[in-house]
């Protein structure tokens, strides 16, 4: 077993009532009582302990009934003015006696609570452990610890066997990781041609936690509509895969084609494709026309003329930061589903981009190139951050404290768009000098992109016609 809960729902959802569950849960493999918080040295065992096994809970402020029958019987609960101290001891013991550092979740449930004899004036500390793929946490003292049984204490380890099976338990998760990033998709050869961004996303990158979105097809399907959307995410092709899921943007489209997709598993993994809109004329001149629509292409073909570009293959990226907007909003609703509140993981993998020059419509970009130089992808595949395992990854906050569903969407989109843009060569944001200009950078990005899906687009859709 890899998890266990004696609640039906996550440990953020917690209240205090459902507390009684513990009158039939006996303390053992994955669950241990403490009538007060311990010192810091016995939280470090028990927390490394759970880690180091299968996982588990660590209720504070909880006595149990006997050694004969170890449910939880009492809980006389910590006084409220200590919980601050009791977490900071947690978070100390785990952080300065224990490497690594293992993950843990902590949830306080307040009394008063007459069921469960819980005073108004006291709480119960409530740690959930999940097992870990980062074996083995070894203590302080140099032990290692699991739990065993139904010992309510961790019992040392020092069974070569099980020593190397701790070791070695992240192989198989560094495996899937590796075997994720190495899946790329299966390119035409005309699509070889393509330069294409690979959006991967991941909620539990080392798979510690219990994920899996439960909704039936539908729902899972709505998910992707655009009721209520703040940008244009056109998926109109929403079928089942073996995994989960398969969005895709098939309208006025060949589908044979990879077009923009998004392809998604119930344990909140994702790929999504998006292709990029690129130009090869045969003088820099030729841009005029096929970036017409944007403020700044004179200055972008200025710079082109200053380093003496001839053969050239550009980039269009100012589609990118509109669909990643859409992409978190999507991904918001995901995580809902699955019942995920924290923040999730980002890599993002360019395709096809040999020897390509990325546009961007903002003077701020521009003003880079001129001072620095052209960027330019020499390698077909560039990959931000760089690497194929779990922790090859960056974070995209949840930024709970923002009320609206569309602001938060589209600061994780900016939050996205930095490995994007260090695949390209192009600095993110807080590296570049916003001094000279009113517009901050992720601004002139969000109006490059309606730009790009407005009025050049217009103008696209009508050159096509007319040729």
């Amino acid at each position: 077993m890899d998890y266990y809960s004696p609640f039906n729902k996550a440990l953020c959802d917690l209240q205090t009532a459902d507390l009684s569950a513990l009158k039939q849960t006996s303390e053992g493999w994955y669950v241990e009582y403490k009538r007060q918080m311990p010192k810091a040295v016995a939280v470090a065992k028990s927390l490394s302990a759970f880690a180091n096994t299968y996982g588990g809970w660590l209720f504070v402020g909880v006595e149990e009934t006997s050694k004969e029958n170890p449910v939880a019987g009492a809980f006389p609960g910590v006084p409220k003015e200590d919980i601050d101290a009791a977490l900071q001891l947690m978070r100390k013991s785990a952080a300065d006696l224990l490497n690594p550092s293992p993950h843990f979740d902590t949830k306080i449930l307040l009394g008063p609570d007459s069921e469960l004899g819980l005073l108004e004036n006291r709480a119960i500390v409530c740690a959930w452990v999940p097992k870990s793929t980062n074996t083995p946490h070894v203590h302080k003292s140099g032990m290692i610890y699991r739990r065993v049984s139904d010992s309510s204490e961790p019992t040392p380890e020092n069974d070569r066997f099980v020593l190397d099976q701790l070791w070695r338990r992240a192989d198989d998760v560094k495996r899937r990781s590796k075997e994720w990033y190495d899946h790329d998709p299966e390119f035409s050869p005309q699509e070889k041609l393509q330069p294409y961004a690979r959006i991967m996303l991941v909620a539990d990158k080392r798979e510690e936690r219990d994920i899996w979105i439960t909704a039936e097809h539908d729902a899972m399907r709505s998910v992707f509509g655009l009721n209520g959307m703040l940008s244009i995410m056109p998926f109109d092709t929403i079928y089942t895969s073996s995994e989960g899921l398969v969005a895709r943007q098939l309208s006025s489209n060949d589908p044979s084609r990879l077009g923009l997709t998004w392809r998604m598993s119930r344990n909140l993994t994702s790929d999504v494709i998006v292709p990029l809109q690129f130009y090869q004329p045969d003088l820099p001149t030729g841009l005029v026309t096929d970036l017409e629509g944007y403020d700044n292409v004179d200055q972008f073909i200025k710079v082109l003329d200053k380093y003496n570009i001839s053969t050239i293959r550009v980039v269009d990226l100012n589609c990118l930061f509109p669909i990643l907007t859409g992409v978190a909003e999507i991904q918001q609703r995901l995580c809902a589903l699955a019942g995920w509140s924290e923040e999730y993981h980002v890599k993002v993998k360019v395709l096809n981009a040999w020897r390509t020059i990325p546009f961007v419509d903002s003077s701020l970009v521009l003003e880079e190139y001129e001072k620095y130089g052209l960027p330019m992808c020499l390698d077909s595949v560039s990959t931000t951050p760089y690497g194929t395992g779990p922790d090859a990854f960056l974070a995209v906050p949840t930024y709970r404290e923002t009320q609206d569903v569309h602001a938060r969407a589209y600061l994780q989109a900016a939050a996205m768009f930095v490995p994007a843009a260090y695949a390209f060569g192009v600095l993110p944001c807080g590296l570049l000098d916003e001094e000279s200009t009113d517009v901050t950078y992720y601004e002139a990005l969000e109006n490059a992109g309606r730009r790009a899906v407005g009025i050049v687009q217009e103008l696209r859709i009508e050159r096509l016609k007319t040729n």
